[in-house]
């Protein structure tokens, strides 16, 4: 039952690229082969911007072949309080945001990667009455804004996810799903064929301020560049001293059924690409392209994989639809997820020509693409979606995994008491 399903159904093909080698200048590194630091080399090289990108492992290795595969525009906030939190940048930053689903899907089909796309909307379900004032003021703020989110009551939302265990809720048809490790792979090939010289299994061992350059040193070769963008998200915490300390890594797990019938298949999630529910350890729920059923959910500390937490996701889906009870799990796989404090994600710049991207919170494929484009924008001194803000400092960073630990616990009280994040 262990593996990646992904792993075993992606369509497109893994790109294979080179271990970096020798001495070399280029004008962007890009340190990480995940959806954020393919994008920024896929926008740096359309631009005809000289661009070298290293991956410590293969593409897609990281969160971006492991994520539900769910593409969410928008952030946590509403348009309103995006505005308010973001003053001068608050129009670009809505804009962005609002537009990062388009982004993705308009990426597949210019570059025609082929990663199961299905756009026919995200359900953000209610899994308690008082959970519904805080979709109500998200949903009426998009639509304010023009964007097509619908609130749903119990009957509607039933009829869209096949379930009744909902009160109510909200969907984004700007939304919709994806094949993750082939969307990922899809860029890497996208990005190479416009030009970007894109590296493999090159892990950076050391950043240094070499002068008027960086230089980025493998364990096989020299890298210097004018400027430097870090897109390994929770995965690499070793090169920028305290870079860690703005962010908290946590763990997700996710189990896949094997392909449902045609018959079951009715009853799953028949009015939408996806769902998550409002618990602050949420749920989050999709079908694949063959009719698999695929959970994601707070995994346990260690990032190991555990099997009471694979009983407890069999438990949810089962208490959802009844009907897929007694499917067989197939595949079960783990990964890391870097959240901020105030689950906004950021591009900040801790050194001048030395930029980060961090904190997707869990909405990673929409956000890490328009994040990418964005610190593609910034390194060509163009104007962007979204402004250099540095993430506040974790409190108590030394202490995270007692923190951590206890903060699940806190919000697992909430969740039963029918408290919704935001």
């Amino acid at each position: 039952m262990l593996g990646n399903v992904w792993h075993d159904t992606a369509k497109e093909p893994p790109l294979a690229a080179d271990v970096f080698r020798g001495d070399t200048k280029t004008t962007v590194a890009v340190v990480g082969g995940g959806f954020a630091g393919l994008s920024v080399a896929l926008h740096l090289a359309e631009a005809g911007i000289d661009c070298c990108l290293l991956e410590a492992g293969v593409f897609g290795e990281g969160a971006s072949g492991r994520n539900n595969g769910q593409v969410i525009p928008g952030l946590k906030l509403g348009p309103e309080d995006l505005r308010d939190r973001y003053g001068e940048a608050g129009d670009a930053v809505v804009e962005t945001a609002s537009g990062a689903a388009d982004l993705v899907f308009d990426l597949i089909d210019k570059h025609a990667i082929d990663c199961d796309p299905d756009r026919r909307g995200w359900v953000r379900a209610a899994h308690s009455a008082i959970a519904m004032p805080a979709i109500e003021k998200q949903a009426r703020q998009w639509e304010r804004h023009g964007a097509p989110v619908e609130l749903l009551d119990q009957n509607q939302i039933a009829q869209l996810l096949g379930s009744d265990r909902y009160v109510g809720g909200m969907i984004d048809r700007r939304a919709g799903r994806l094949h993750p490790l082939s969307y990922c792979r899809g860029l890497a090939r996208a990005a190479r064929s416009k030009g970007a010289r894109l590296h493999q299994n090159s892990p950076v061992l050391s950043l240094s301020r070499q002068g008027d350059h960086w230089q980025l040193k493998t364990d096989q070769g020299v890298l210097s560049a004018d400027k430097v963008i870090l897109a390994t998200g929770a995965y690499s915490d070793h090169l920028v001293p305290g870079w860690s300390k703005s962010f908290m890594t946590v763990h997700a797990m996710q189990i896949a059924s094997a392909p449902l019938s045609s018959n079951v298949l009715k009853t799953v999630l028949p009015g939408a690409s996806a769902l998550s529910d409002t618990r602050k350890l949420a749920n989050a729920i999709r079908l694949d392209a063959d009719g698999r059923i695929i959970i994601s959910g707070r995994g346990p500390l260690s990032g190991r994989i555990d099997d009471s937490v694979i009983r407890q996701l069999v438990r949810t889906i089962v208490r959802l639809f009844p009907s897929v009870e007694d499917q067989d799990w197939t595949h079960v796989w783990a990964g890391k997820i870097g959240i901020t404090m105030d689950e906004l994600p950021r591009l900040s710049s801790p050194q001048p020509g030395l930029y980060g991207i961090v904190g997707f919170n869990g909405r990673g494929v929409a956000m890490a693409t328009a994040f990418g484009k964005a610190a593609a924008q910034h390194c060509m001194g163009q104007s962007a979606g979204f402004p250099i803000v540095d993430a506040p400092k974790v409190p108590f960073h030394t202490l995270r995994k007692p923190i951590l630990a206890a903060a699940i616990a806190y919000y697992r009280t909430r969740d039963a008491l029918g408290i919704a994040s935001r």
